[in-house]
């Protein structure tokens, strides 16, 4: 937690007279202050309205994070600008507001939703968010109030326009390719890089040609859903050298490529950095150019491995976006 009150402390010292910066990630106790402070609002993305109407950090407004995902055969896709602004607009929220967001804190992936949901708030015009490290479970165990019950909140009427500065579509991907004029990181697990997992809705296993791993899983400490020391986020983005080439992230579904874009673009603060939201779900159903694509015969054994483990282990194979 270091880095988060260093960061938090740095960015309220840049800030003007009467208004505040916000630091990209913070801890539940800068968080606690800011609520008591009324400068922020709380965005919680947890999918379960039972869950947040169980308990829930004072004030917070809720959307499931289902709800800013495409369709099951392209989870990815972002929403038309209207839905967006209907979404945000339902829990009152204004492009003005001070955005927190709150994912479950469960898992190293629950970031990558806190992540997702940032890139697309950034996207639309908000300018001061931040992510709570930790997500709600880690709210919790540091011993902060909980309240439960819907809470209620005035509707606004938004009226969104999308800057795809931090965007990249699966025309630009080709193009970036085609003109050798990017890096494209995939940010998945070694097993889907590699061809031997893939996504249900991908149209083939593998990885984006020319794409370089860095899993996102590198940006956690071990073991928990926490970000790394600042300091290790740095030696981690310092030793692949980029070099203020554009960088282009994906993964399956657009959702563990946020936490690359994420610590990249607004902790690393390279000028250059895009999420490739439909990632390889839409790149494979678009028989663009792949590598690390298993034969057929590799595919069948693959499933059957999948299968036998699965019978061997229910419940424990996860689904990795």
């Amino acid at each position: 937690m270091r880095f988060l009150r260093l960061l938090t402390a740095v960015m309220v010292s840049l800030s003007s007279a009467g208004s505040f910066a916000l630091a990209p990630v913070i801890d539940a106790f800068d968080l606690v202050d800011r609520i008591d402070a009324q400068d922020v609002v709380v965005l919680d993305i947890r999918d379960q309205s039972s869950a947040f109407e169980a308990g829930h950090i004072p004030t917070a407004r809720h959307i499931p994070y289902a709800a800013f995902r495409g369709p099951d055969n392209n989870p990815g896709e972002v929403l038309p600008i209207e839905q967006i602004a209907a979404l945000l607009g339902a829990v009152g929220l204004r492009t003005t507001d001070a955005v927190v967001i709150v994912s479950d804190g469960i898992a190293t992936t629950d970031f990558g939703a806190a992540a997702r949901v940032y890139w697309t708030l950034k996207s639309v015009g908000f300018t001061t968010l931040s992510i709570l490290n930790g997500g709600f479970r880690g709210y919790q165990k540091d011993g902060f109030e909980v309240t439960s019950g819907p809470h209620q909140v005035s509707k606004t009427e938004l009226t969104l326009t999308f800057n795809p500065q931090w965007y990249a579509n699966t025309a630009a991907v080709r193009a970036a390719l085609d003109a050798d004029a990017a890096r494209i990181i995939d940010a998945r697990p070694a097993a889907f890089y590699d061809g031997a997992s893939w996504h249900e809705a991908a149209g083939r296993p593998g990885a984006i040609t020319t794409a370089e791993l860095i899993s996102f899983e590198r940006f956690f400490d071990p073991g928990t859903p926490l970000l790394k020391d600042l300091a290790d986020i740095q030696g981690i983005v310092t030793d692949f050298a980029f070099d203020g080439t554009e960088v282009i992230t994906y993964c399956n579904t657009g959702h563990l490529a946020a936490t690359n874009w994420f610590v990249l673009s607004e902790l690393a603060q390279l000028s250059d950095v895009k999420l490739y939201p439909e990632s390889i779900v839409e790149w494979s159903n678009a028989s663009a150019p792949m590598m690390n694509v298993p034969s057929p015969i590799q595919v069948a054994m693959l499933k059957t491995k999948g299968w036998l483990d699965r019978l061997m282990q229910p419940g424990d194979t996860p689904t990795v976006n």
